[in-house]
Parts: C-alpha cells; structure tokens; sequence
C-alpha cells in the first residue's frame, strides 16, 4: 500500500462512518488490504486497479461501498481510531 497521509485518514474514516458501528473493524481491514492489492496491481500493470484505484488509502475509501461524502470538518472521532488501529495492526503483520 501507498503512504499513508492525512488525506488517506479522514477519507478512510468518512467511509467507516457511513456503515454501523459493528462493521467498520472489518470494513477497515478489507479497505487496508484492497489498497494493498491494488498498490501491487499499479507496480505489476502502470495502471490503477479498476475498481481499487491506484493502491492510496484514500482511492480505496472513495470507491467504498455504500458512497459517501467526506466530510473532513467533522471526523467521526471513533472511526478515525479504526482505521488507526486498523493501518497498526497492518503494519505490525506486514513491515516495509
């Protein structure tokens, strides 16, 4: 996966918030995880994934499902702990 910045974050979060509180840990990890695979299919192919995007964070969030505005005004406080434990428990499984 692609750096993650403070962009990548909030959007990822904005997308957590748009689903119920019991689905966002795996939500989180399967979007960590398709930007993963999509940073791979970028490097193998020079072209974005067609549904993942270009392997960011955030290109994964705005393809999420269900659609959903970001909002970076108001952060969901919870889901931006989400995806922050989310993106450390990715990082502790798989090290640069």
């Amino acid at each position: 996966m692609r750096r993650c910045l403070i962009g990548d974050i909030t959007t990822a979060a904005a997308a957590l918030a748009a689903v119920a509180a019991p689905g966002r840990p795996a939500l989180a990890e399967r979007l960590i995880h398709q930007a993963h695979a999509a940073h791979h299919y970028m490097k193998r192919h020079a072209k974005p994934h067609p549904a993942w995007g270009n392997g960011s964070l955030m290109a994964r969030a705005l393809a999420a499902h269900p659609p959903f505005t970001p909002n970076p005004a108001s952060p969901d406080l919870a889901a931006l702990a989400e995806i922050l434990a989310a993106l450390t428990r990715f990082r502790t499984r798989f090290p640069r």
